[in-house]
């Protein structure tokens, strides 16, 4: 694929200051959704019950109490008077059973209470101080089941005026994920791009269904526009989520007896490592944004279309790496969890550039070496909003830069190139930074000054705006920390910290400059 571009720049001067403020994803509210190395809990076929889950609340002793099921994978909800004991499960050692009161970020003993529902009140992290577009996850109830078969954490997004917000999706233990019926519905995982038999996740739920009765609908996360249609004819219906986050499917059925049933059940989407994710809108005529990725610790300044320090559309897919892209920041030979360069996983489903849309996926197949860190699994120069089918060369995919295996302590930078376009409208960038397949940052409509102004390019902007999103780093595990190996820390970059605005630059000045300096590593 070769890509006619042309661009003006000219030099100009730029000078401000990041945040000195960081988002921090623990792994307090399972780090891990995703069992990439088959230890984790909460595999494909997982019980649990389907749909998301309200706020609710549960008594002091969440933890031993039972609710009662809808049958078709609702939620199940506590009884606070309920006092029958919960099966004996093992406490998980980065947890704590319910207490009297809610606790914030890491305590004396090393562990991450972010994102737990100590005080088992149904509310999350209600005392505890954030910064607007953070994002973690989140687990309702008695925290030690949140590794449990069968449960999963949902997510929590910081507001303006720095308070969580409620704890959206996932399988909870005020749900009673943990004695949740492993045959009905129950929630899935895949990998972005990857075909997903929405069939498996009904259980013997669709066992009774009547022949060309069934039917699948999806609703994507926020952001996710379009949405991908769902495809198939009938029991094998293919679902290809392109981007990252919790997804609701809802299975109905028509029975022997002519009744229709229904159970609804989310499916988790995410993959290792860094993944970024652009998208904006595509139904206001073509415009064409880029992502790019930094390499840590490295200041040198950008370039448009991506140099040998930074990931871009002209160096970082598969095409220009077979071109001779001098893109290359890891060792060949390195083992993972070391960064490395190229590398074929033996479990098929974790090489996820295999599964990109548009025949990329079929190409780094073909290529035999696995997939490259850094990548841009596809460019997304132009699209028709309307097509829903994600495989269509067409379809409206989203950007995405990713490090399967990033390196530790080292700041990468996250940056938006309005490259070009037609638009006579605003158009409204969103950047959603994940790690280990956790949202550590929302950023554009949220983490700036006016959440009723999200970040915005003008058509004046098209050609030239440059937006310095964020920095984001993976520390080092730190041996006194429970699962310190899977958090990320993420800043919003800030033109001016006070007043919390985004750092909206020209190209023509950021290919002589960086941009502010990368924050001080954290120390314990």
């Amino acid at each position: 694929m070769f890509r006619h571009r042309v661009l003006s720049v000219f030099p100009v001067v730029i000078a401000a200051a990041a945040s000195s403020v960081g988002i921090a994803a623990g792994c307090s509210a399972e780090g891990k959704r995703l069992a990439f190395d088959k230890t984790t809990g909460g595999s494909a076929n997982a019980g649990g019950v389907g749909g998301a889950g309200g706020e609710g609340s549960a008594g002091d002793n969440a933890s031993a109490q039972t609710g009662g099921s809808d049958g078709f994978g609702g939620m199940i909800h506590i009884d606070g008077g309920s006092t029958e004991e919960a099966p004996d499960v093992a406490v998980n050692p980065c947890g704590s059973a319910c207490g009297p009161t809610e606790l914030c970020g890491v305590d004396e003993l090393g562990v991450d209470h972010s994102g737990l529902d100590d005080d088992c009140n149904g509310m999350i992290d209600e005392t505890c101080p954030c910064i607007a577009g953070q994002a973690h996850s989140c687990f309702r109830g008695d925290p030690s089941f949140r590794h449990s078969p069968g449960c999963f954490p949902g997510t929590q997004l910081c507001d303006e005026t720095g308070t969580w917000g409620p704890c959206i999706g996932g399988v909870h233990a005020d749900e009673n994920c943990h004695m949740s019926d492993v045959a009905g519905c129950h929630p899935m995982q895949t990998a972005p791009f990857a075909n997903v038999n929405l069939k498996e996740g009904t259980g013997a739920f669709s066992e009774d269904a009547l022949a060309g009765s069934e039917a699948w609908t999806v609703t994507c996360p926020p952001g996710v526009d379009p949405c991908p249609a769902v495809g198939g004819t009938g029991p094998a219906d293919d679902f290809k989520p392109l981007q990252s986050g919790e997804y609701t499917v809802t299975y109905t059925k028509r029975v022997a007896s002519g009744e229709t049933a229904t159970c609804v059940y989310p499916l988790f989407v995410g993959a290792r490592g860094l993944r970024v994710e652009l998208e904006w809108e595509h139904d206001r005529a073509s415009v064409d944004l880029d992502l790019y990725l930094h390499k840590a610790n490295n200041t040198q300044p950008w370039t448009i279309g991506g140099s040998s320090v930074a990931c871009g559309y002209g160096n970082c897919t598969l095409d220009k790496l077979l071109d001779g892209s001098t893109i290359h920041w890891f060792d060949d030979d390195a083992a993972p969890p070391e960064p490395v360069n190229w590398y074929l996983d033996p479990e098929e489903a974790n090489n996820t550039c295999f599964y990109a849309p548009r025949g990329v996926g079929d190409a780094w197949r073909t290529y035999g070496e696995g997939c490259h860190n850094p990548r841009l699994d596809l460019d997304n120069i132009s699209c028709v909003h309307r097509i829903t089918d994600p495989d269509h060369p067409d379809f409206c995919a989203p950007e995405n830069i990713n490090v399967d295996f990033p390196p530790r302590d080292g700041w990468m930078r996250i940056a938006v190139h309005y490259f070009g376009g037609t638009a006579s409208t605003d158009v409204h960038p969103r950047v959603k930074i994940f790690c280990n397949g956790e949202l550590g940052a929302d950023l554009g409509p949220t983490g700036f000054y006016d959440p009723e102004q999200p970040v915005t390019f003008i058509p004046e902007d098209s050609g030239d705006r440059f937006w310095l999103v964020a920095d984001v780093l993976f520390p080092k595990p730190d041996p006194g920390q429970c699962g310190g190996s899977d958090t990320c820390i993420v800043r919003p970059i800030y033109e001016d910290e006070t007043m919390k605005t985004p750092f909206l630059s020209e190209a023509r000045t950021m290919i002589r400059d960086f941009g502010p300096a990368y924050p001080s590593l954290p120390r314990p």
